[in-house]
């Protein structure tokens, strides 16, 4: 409709009457049931830009509601006499068909509320107030309606409530560049930004490098991406909360990258959706949030999350949230945050915390993690990888049921880490795998008062459990533990390894069960003190169980004795090929230090057996010299041992006399038979002991009688030496037994003397 200014309507008249009065041009009656009385751009053009003196423009400016616009209202460049900006411009309800273009201008006040209009150019515009475009929609159903306001400079609010807007069928770009239905980038809003409530965007939109003074409010939007992304806040500085949440649903990705959020980050409820394949659900990689990241009550989203690099001042909250996306639902990877990480959330995928920095609590009890995703079946490799984690309080993954590899190298724990009652599920592999983690309390797999236990009383580890050369200055306990399954590296049973592990309080094994094929391997560790229940508390007692270096300073178990503890010894022997006398001897010199010496004793002697029984395939010599030393004297640490021996010695020796005398081979200096000349149990005495002269074998000595009853031997040809003649063979037998009599008298003063018996280090 052609403008003529010396011809104006009397709609328009209406207009000019009711702006000079300072009030609002309504034409809702006038355009109820039927068209809209329509008033042409070119005259709302000159109404604001003052060219005609008698066109007085109040202070409210000019508000018009109920009209229809008819023609390009262009308003590009328009600033005002003096860049004192045009009046305030507010529609309200009314259809306007045609673009309007505002780029470059200036107003005191923008509103197109309830409006029905097909798009907004304003790039670089400058509004003094409120840009309200509340309850904006399309002309029709299905069209077009989008803001593009790049650059704008907003010195009050951006009002979006209600708002429907879409970009136009097959605009997805321009000029190369992701068209959104509103553009907001690298706009300067000093009043916050509120798209809600039931703010609708079919297109997404775009907050990029923009800077807000203010909130950030999209509670309970929809928006949908046509193209790339469905919001775009990458680069935005925002000193008021942004909230996504009650609701919100996004389809498409959420691009944060960079982002700088002095208010935090509230998701709780937010649905974000995006099509098979996607590699972004939320990017914001390196963003900053200067108060609480929030993703909980029943968030979702289906692809994947991603803060790697983020920095949270505050603590990131994740309870009742769900992420889907695989292989990786979410990564906080090398984040840095202030507070703690908490949340029982479902993760469809793994979590990535390798590298982060948290000041406080990592707290996922209850998460579940590595379910089935509708596009992968498959177990997870690392369901949780926190290699090099730092955390600054505990880290919990009590109650949590996590399908895959719970990755833990290089961590650094403050506070204590605690298992009780979870499920950790990885058949075939490591379930927990945490060699040289630090942690500044106890580490636990056991159920503490007041823990949920989800799955029962039980913490069930399938797979294997490794904790090697890790430095832990509270206890490493467990009890009601589980372990099942076949373990890493094919073994057809499962794992438990803290080998070289420092442990500076107790060991407290209570309640393994674990398959008769299981292993245990605590080879090379050290522990303060060892409180386990030796029945229950190594799992079945057929597992093998590597004990090869592992040291303890003190025993508190309350079942301990040195039958039972020689049972869990001799477990070691199925682990140590070739056989390792350490875990013996430090247990009997624990035992010694202790001030209990029969069980000392009793451990060095079974030691000292199964180190003669190792060696009977491999030495020949010492194996039976060392298993004689064992039968005479029990290794010089069993005085019954010897006195039994001695016994039986002095009763061959009072044979033997007996057996001369019989056979005439037992003679007094002069020839004669000895007969009663000598006591024989004395003789046997005098003959044993070198070192004692009891005066019987100067009265009688081996020899033949005139009526011995002696072989004559084997003759040696011409000469006067004869084998095997019996006067003979009764010296030989004299001679061993003064030798062996100086050797058991020997043994039997070593053992007396107690100085082979264990001593305290």
């Amino acid at each position: 409709m052609a403008f003529d200014a010396n011809d104006l309507t009397p709609h328009e008249h209406f207009v000019l009457e009711r702006i000079r009065l300072g009030e609002v041009a309504d034409f809702t009656a006038l355009g109820a049931g039927g068209p809209k009385p329509s008033l042409r751009a070119g005259f709302i053009r000159k109404l604001l830009l003052g060219l005609d003196p008698a066109w007085a423009v109040q202070a409210p400016g000019v508000r018009i509601k109920g009209a229809r616009i008819e023609g390009e209202l262009d308003l590009s460049g328009c600033s005002g006499s003096g860049d004192k900006g045009l009046p305030a411009l507010r529609f309200d309800a009314c259809d306007i068909p045609e673009r309007m273009n505002f780029s470059g201008a200036r107003l005191a006040q923008l509103c197109l509320r309830q409006c029905a209009f097909t798009h907004l150019v304003a790039h670089a515009i400058v509004v003094d107030g409120v840009f309200d475009f509340s309850e904006a929609h399309a002309p029709s159903e299905g069209g077009a309606c989008w803001i593009d306001a790049r650059g704008a400079k907003i010195a009050g609010r951006v009002e979006g409530g209600g708002a429907k807007l879409r970009i136009e069928d097959g605009q997805a770009r321009e000029d190369g560049v992701q068209k959104f239905a509103l553009v907001l980038r690298e706009a300067r809003v000093s009043g916050g930004v509120a798209l809600r409530p039931d703010f609708r965007a079919i297109g997404g939109v775009s907050l990029f490098d923009a800077v807000v003074d203010g909130l950030v409010d999209m509670r309970g939007a929809h928006l949908k991406a046509v193209d790339r992304r469905a919001l775009d806040l990458g680069n935005l500085r925002a000193t008021g909360l942004v909230a996504i949440n009650r609701g919100f649903r996004c389809e498409g990705p959420v691009w944060m990258r960079g982002a700088v959020l002095l208010g935090g980050f509230n998701a709780n409820g937010a649905t974000i959706s995006v099509k098979d394949g996607e590699r972004e659900g939320v990017n914001a990689e390196n963003c900053e949030i200067h108060e609480d990241l929030q993703m909980r009550s029943k968030f979702a989203c289906n692809g994947p999350v991603n803060f790697a690099g983020a920095v949270v001042n505050g603590s990131v909250h994740i309870d009742e949230a769900t992420f889907s996306a695989a292989p990786l639902a979410l990564d906080f990877s090398k984040a840095e945050i202030d507070g703690e990480f908490a949340g029982a959330a479902t993760l469809n995928g793994a979590l990535k915390l390798a590298g982060a920095k948290i000041g406080r609590n990592l707290d996922l009890r209850s998460t579940e993690i590595g379910a089935r995703v509708v596009t992968r079946t498959e177990t997870l490799d690392h369901a949780i990888d926190a290699a090099s984690i730092s955390v600054g309080g505990a880290a919990l993954f009590n109650g949590a049921n996590i399908k895959g590899e719970l990755f833990l190298p290089d961590a650094r724990i403050d506070g204590y880490l605690s298992f009780g009652g979870g499920r950790f599920i990885n058949a075939g592999g490591w379930a927990i795998r945490a060699p040289n983690m630090r942690a500044g309390g106890n580490v636990t797999l056991k159920i503490e008062d007041g823990d949920k236990a989800p799955f029962g009383v039980k913490t069930v580890i399938e797979g294997g459990a490794k904790f090697d050369r890790a430095q832990i200055a509270g206890a490493f306990a467990w009890l009601n533990l589980e372990l099942r399954g076949p373990g890493p590296n094919g073994d057809k049973a499962p794992v438990l390894s803290f080998a070289d592990a420092r442990i500076g309080g107790a060991l407290s094994a209570k309640g393994l069960a674990m398959p008769p094929d299981g292993r245990i391997n605590a080879a090379g560790a050290h522990v303060a003190s060892l409180d386990d229940d030796i029945d229950a508390g190594w799992g079945s007692a057929s597992a093998a169980l590597a004990l090869d270096g592992f040291a303890y300073e003190r025993i508190d178990s309350s079942n301990d004795g040195w039958r039972r503890r020689l049972k869990w010894l001799r477990r070691s022997q199925r682990a140590s090929k070739p056989f390792s006398p350490q875990p013996f001897a430090h247990a009997a010199r624990v035992y010694a230090r202790m001030g209990r010496r029969e069980d000392a004793r009793r451990i060095s002697l079974a030691q000292h057996d199964a180190q003669a029984f190792a060696a009977a395939g491999t030495s020949p010599i010492s194996w039976p010299l060392s298993s004689l030393f064992g039968l005479v004297a029990g290794y010089g640490l069993a005085p019954i041992r010897v006195v039994r021996a001695l016994v039986v010695f002095l009763a061959l020796g009072v044979a033997g006399v007996f057996a001369m005398n019989e056979q005439g081979a037992l003679v007094t200096p002069q020839g004669a038979a000895c007969n009663g000349a000598v006591e024989p149990a004395l003789y046997a005495l005098d003959v044993a002991l070198p070192v004692i002269d009891l005066g019987q074998e100067s009265r009688c000595g081996p020899g033949r009688t005139a009526r011995a009853d002696l072989g004559q031997g084997v003759a040696l040809g011409e000469t006067d030496w004869r084998l095997f003649e019996g006067a003979a063979l009764w010296k030989w037998a004299h001679a061993l037994y003064a030798m062996l009599g100086a050797i058991l008298t020997a043994l039997a003063v070593i053992t007396f003397s107690g100085a082979l018996k264990p001593r305290d280090e």
